[in-house]
């Protein structure tokens, strides 16, 4: 009898130092950190390991490495981009894509806690990495190899200079201004060691450039010197598909027209740009049917406002030979959630909600002014928080704050739109202020349901307040309309022409 007493204790004993042991492993797990080039990164849930394998949170690893998410709710898709390569997967499936061929994961991503978790499989398909898991200190380190500056080239044209920084996969950038002489300078976070020894200066020597200088600047840093030969205005913005970050310098606006002309390279020649008919449009004029949007004292509606600006900016996009579509070109009421919907069933380029403001607290009818707004989980910008609230009211979904699907939207909406929307939103931004002379309010950002989800440079314009007496007497001239489809006309011209198919 002693016997098995003594057997079933043991039994016991041996159970609990098998619970006890799950406990510690667990919590173990909790303490995981991901290491990314010797810094801890910062993560919402630590990375897991389970029977061996490393799952690691999507969003923390690809955005620490400047690569792109894009996430589609209603397919459970997530595509993950990283200089040249592209990876595709469905939450709890092993199947895959890279570039469009398809593979079998020896492990399914999942979701956690709300985050998506990655197998560490699917990093190694997307970038030359190194991982070393230490169980002792319980941590995950990912060595990565820095991108390369592999060439750099320069277009002259009539009022502009673009140079082309062209690099091995995306990389971090930062950019600076010298005085006396003037100079431009992008430092990238990258190494010069397969750049074209001739390519270290380029001789310019046009209307705005002397020449272009590069340089390992740091260990980790290859900085670009463009030497200029006066005054100038700039854009530096980055593009994908090969990976290139491109420098655009400007003569002022205030001297067009007064300089002298050099000889250019013509436009054309220009390789990969692609013709403004094989872009695709789309417009969408907010609210409609049964929802009137903001509506002004003089008892002008948002929704009446908005679609005949879109049809006349249709007509004006038309004309210059766009594809265009419109989420709804009558009096019809469309959901939030269908209209980024159609923009990705349309494939589109571009895509643009056109809107009226309106100033909620009361006692600001003097609110004035214009503001363009992309996509962000955070508000960014004076009275972002209430414009979005006011908008997103629409929406049909139910408890949308509190929907799985929709927090790791807002998760991981920092997705490839994003960087092409900020640029987007500059130009839309300066144009219609230049166009209507209305207050200049600024690109703000905030999380708008009706751009959730789309891929591509998307915008939500608030052209003026219908609340504000003056504004409302504008927004019903068609003069003034006009100037805002002329506006938005021009702002989709100059975005495609600065992003060329291959420059």
């Amino acid at each position: 009898m002693l016997k098995k007493h003594n057997h079933k204790a043991a039994l016991i004993l041996f159970i609990l130092l098998l619970l006890i042991t799950d406990i510690i492993s667990l919590a173990q797990q909790d303490d995981i950190q991901l290491m990314l080039k010797d810094v801890v990164l910062p993560a919402d849930i630590s990375p897991v390991v389970v029977d061996g394998h490393i799952f690691l949170p999507a969003r923390d690893v690809i955005e620490a490495l400047n690569g792109r998410i894009t996430w589609f709710p209603a397919l459970k898709l997530l595509n993950l981009k990283l200089g040249s390569k592209e990876v595709s997967l469905v939450i709890d499936s092993i199947e895959a894509e890279v570039n469009g061929k398809k593979l079998i994961l020896e492990n399914a991503p999942s979701i956690t806690e709300n985050r998506v978790l990655i197998p560490l499989e699917v990093l190694h398909l997307l970038t030359d990495t190194e991982t070393e898991w230490d169980k002792a200190s319980q941590e995950i380190a990912i060595t990565n190899h820095n991108p390369r500056v592999t060439s750099i080239r320069s277009f002259s044209y009539p009022e502009k200079t673009r140079i082309v920084v062209d690099i091995s996969e995306k990389s971090s950038y930062h950019v600076l201004t010298l005085r006396d002489p003037e100079r431009l300078v992008v430092d990238i976070d990258a190494s010069l060691n397969q750049t074209n020894k001739k390519e270290e200066e380029i001789n310019v020597d046009d209307l705005l450039v002397k020449k272009v200088r590069s340089g390992q600047f740091t260990p980790e840093k290859v900085r670009i010197v463009a030497d200029l030969k006066g005054k100038y205005e700039f854009e530096v913005f980055d593009l994908s598909s090969p990976e290139r970050i491109v420098l655009d310098i400007f003569v002022p606006q205030s001297q067009i027209g007064t300089v002298p002309q050099t000889e250019i390279i013509p436009e054309a020649k220009v390789e990969g740009t692609k013709k403004n008919n094989e872009y695709v449009i789309v417009l969408d004029p907010g609210h409609g049917g049964n929802q009137p949007g903001a509506i002004g004292t003089g008892g002008l509606k948002e929704k009446d406002v908005v679609l005949d600006i879109a049809l006349k900016a249709r007509k004006l996009l038309q004309d210059n030979g766009f594809t265009v579509y419109l989420t709804r070109d009558k009096d019809v009421d469309i959901s939030l959630e269908k209209r980024p919907l159609f923009a990705l069933q349309k494939e589109a380029d571009v895509f643009i909600s056109i809107h009226t403001n309106s100033a909620i607290q009361k006692g600001s009818p003097t609110a004035k002014g214009i503001e363009t707004y992309v996509l962000n989980s955070r508000y960014i910008g004076a009275s972002a928080k209430d414009v979005a609230d006011r908008e997103n009211r629409a929406s049909k979904v139910n408890n949308y704050e509190d929907d799985i699907l929709n927090q790791i939207i807002a998760d991981l909406e920092e997705s490839a739109s994003i960087g092409f929307s900020l640029d987007f939103a500059d130009i839309v931004q300066k144009n219609l202020i230049q166009s209507t002379s209305l207050t200049n309010r600024g690109v703000k950002q905030a999380p708008f349901i009706v751009l959730k989800g789309v891929n591509m440079a998307a915008v939500l314009i608030e052209v003026g307040f219908i609340s504000n007496p003056n504004e409302e007497k504008l927004l019903k001239t068609p003069e003034f309309r006009e100037k805002v489809a002329q506006a938005l006309t021009r702002s989709v011209k100059d975005y495609v022409k600065n992003i060329p198919e291959n420059i």
